[in-house]
């Protein structure tokens, strides 16, 4: 576990580990229905057993999830998990209270760098395509990332290893 300062605020960072379930669901209810829609892409009123057996399910090589904690608990979430091809698709969430502050980028680029280790070469994102804040936090990774709009959706390809 690592502490770190955002925002002049103190966070823990660790791995999220399969005992987490209740931090996660407690971690649902800190987020506003626009922040859940933007993550899930559909209105989750409830976050039931499968969806979190599906989010504490990491392997810590193919599917990896850091969170960061404050005292009251998650505040935010950055994962990976098998994607198409050599790529592994990505998510972030942050609480709405922690928006803004740079969370989000500072567990992205961790995350990168646990992924670079383990030999991935490439993320895969999917993101709203009104989603502004998602587009610049995956352009802040790489300035190698394409980007393509696909029906209401943005595709990003972000290469975590220098392009030649």
């Amino acid at each position: 576990m690592t502490s770190t300062v955002v925002d002049g605020r103190r966070l823990r960072l660790r791995l999220l580990q399969p005992g987490d379930a209740e931090l996660l669901t407690r971690f649902f209810w800190r987020l506003s229905r626009e922040t859940v829609y933007r993550r899930f892409f559909s209105p989750i009123t409830l976050p039931n057993e499968t969806l979190l057996k599906r989010l504490v399910d990491v392997d810590h090589c193919e599917r990896e999830a850091l969170i960061a904690l404050d005292d009251q608990g998650i505040v935010g979430v950055a994962r990976y998990g098998t994607g198409p091809g050599e790529s592994h698709d990505i998510a972030v969430v942050v609480a709405d209270d922690w928006q803004g502050r740079g969370l989000g980028a500072l567990l992205l680029r961790r995350l990168a760098h646990i992924a670079r280790l383990r030999g991935i070469s490439s993320f895969h994102a999917t993101m709203l395509g009104d989603n502004a804040r998602a587009q610049s936090l995956v352009r802040g990774l790489s300035p190698h990332v394409t980007m393509r709009f696909e029906s209401g959706y943005v595709e990003a390809d972000i290469p975590l290893r220098p392009t030649a």
